[in-house]
């Protein structure tokens, strides 16, 4: 499922086959969350929540005129919106109706211009990322389990039961997952201008010299780098022993890096920006482009 800044959303079967086709009357920015017991959230206009069947598109229910919207996520059958003045508010994903709320503004650093960076779903709670610490929350009631401190960060991801947080100045800060302990720090050198990812036992941040940078997650390999046409976009994935990186620029290429012979990656060219980290379902790798194309590309 992808949504586009024309305000559709479609859902592909595995072939690349239309399912079903919504239009949600304004533009789609953050991603598509989808909930356990089958319903997608969309945040369209940046300020209304809609709630899709997953099987037929139909509309279920939409929350209209919320306080704009920086993040969404999906954690079991509750659909989560944290707001840019740092409200946290949970929805039940089938039925909708008045949500859940609890302010974490001055705990995640909020201040001026700086809204969160992010929601992430991790096994014990969802992870609220904002500029001056990261906090794990009951996805329930938005109850506090655990604040750890970080300095403009990117973005994060789960790496077995260890949550790596990149750091605008290049900065690597591993926490464990389950109580927010910092484990160790480590530094890519340049300044990171994308979230982290995860992806062959490493993690990835693209740099602002245009450089993908892949740290070995369990410290034993020395870091990969590799120059990019383009900044990375979202994050790399995986497909067999290659890391899939799709870069801006208007060029748009999709490399398939190999990191044995990383000199010569497979690519392809789009001729429009992309939008999306991409989606692997077999031997198709699926990513949304700036021009709202929905592309697979298959591996040969």
């Amino acid at each position: 499922m992808f949504g586009n800044d024309a305000g559709r959303v479609i859902r592909l079967d595995g072939a690349g086959r239309t399912l079903w086709t919504v239009e949600t009357g304004a533009e789609i920015e953050l991603p598509l969350v989808v909930s356990e017991d089958g319903v997608v959230g969309a945040v369209t206009g940046g300020d209304t929540l809609v709630a899709l069947d997953a099987d037929t598109g139909h509309e279920r229910w939409r929350a209209s005129g919320q306080p704009p919207v920086a993040a969404i996520a999906a954690a079991g059958t509750r659909i989560l919106l944290l707001g840019k003045e740092g409200e946290l508010r949970s929805f039940p994903a089938r039925a909708g109706g008045m949500p859940l709320r609890r302010g974490w503004n001055a705990s995640l650093g909020l201040r001026g211009r700086s809204p969160p960076r992010g929601l992430l779903p991790l096994e014990r709670g969802i992870l609220a990322i904002g500029p001056a610490a990261v906090l794990l929350l009951s996805p329930e009631d938005g109850a506090l389990r655990w604040k750890a401190p970080v300095q403009e960060p990117t973005g994060a991801v789960l790496e077995a039961d260890a949550l790596w947080v990149a750091e605008q100045s290049g900065r690597l800060v591993v926490l464990d997952a389950r109580s927010g302990a910092q484990r160790r720090v480590l530094s890519v050198g340049q300044r990171v201008v994308s979230p982290p990812s995860a992806a062959l036992g490493r993690v990835w941040v693209g740099t602002e010299d245009r450089s993908l940078v892949g740290v070995d997650a369990h410290g034993v390999q020395p870091p990969f780098r590799a120059s990019l046409p383009g900044a990375l976009v979202g994050g790399v994935a995986d497909w067999q022993d290659r890391v899939l990186v799709p870069t801006a620029g208007r060029e748009g290429r999709l490399l398939a890096i190999d990191l044995a012979r990383p000199g010569s990656p497979a690519t392809a060219r789009v001729d429009s920006a992309l939008r999306s980290r991409p989606l692997v379902r077999g031997g198709v790798a699926w990513v949304l482009a700036a021009d709202g194309r929905v592309l697979g590309f298959r591996f040969r």
